[in-house]
């Protein structure tokens, strides 16, 4: 399933609440843990990464907040691999962010190995069109500067907010390839252009 934990602020957080979902994200179907306890290992590994990364967030001017929206990071500490993903997410409803995303990777020591910003610029796409009808399928695209793939970052936006939007697609197009995800299947298909 998914944990998500909520934390204290301070030199030595404490774990203030626990929310886990099974995989298929049912909001019917979680467990709520109010009990104080300190972080696991695992999770003291990502909340160390995490704050590294928001620190480096705070000090370097690579990273920009738009108006109505925030910076939110997922730390990533999996198979030795140690990442901070950075994605944009909107303050009003009805929006849908691409963009505006970053990866930090990180040492075996949580040392910040490299920075990389993801898309160029931010993409809003609405839900809703002006006329109240539905948007079965979006797109955007990827300069070739930047990924040739969807990337993870597109992944995830597109889970969190595919099943509000009733989206059935959602197409990235670069030079040469086109990844297609479909939203009923949760499944990517990657062709060349």
């Amino acid at each position: 399933g998914i944990n998500n934990i909520f934390f204290s602020k301070g030199a030595t957080p404490v774990v203030l609440a626990t929310i886990s979902f099974s995989k298929d994200l049912d909001p019917n179907n979680y467990k709520l843990d109010t009990v104080l306890r300190q972080l696991s290992d695992k999770e003291n590994e990502l909340y160390t990464i995490r704050q590294k990364a928001l620190a480096d967030i705070n000090k370097d001017t690579l990273f920009k907040v738009y108006k109505n929206t925030s910076l939110n990071l997922i730390p990533v500490a999996r198979n030795k691999v140690k990442r901070v993903y950075v994605i944009t997410g909107p303050q009003i409803n009805g929006v849908v962010l691409f963009g505006n995303d970053y990866l930090f990777e990180f040492d075996s020591n949580n040392n910040i190995v490299s920075t990389k910003k993801l898309h160029k610029g931010l993409i809003s796409i609405e839900n809703q069109k002006d006329t109240g009808q539905r948007v079965e399928a979006s797109i955007h695209s990827h300069l070739p500067a930047y990924s040739q793939f969807i990337t993870a970052t597109d992944i995830c936006t597109i889970m969190l907010y595919e099943k509000v939007a009733k989206w059935k697609f959602h197409v990235v197009v670069s030079k040469n390839y086109v990844s297609s995800w479909d939203c009923n299947k949760n499944q990517l298909v990657i062709l060349t252009k």
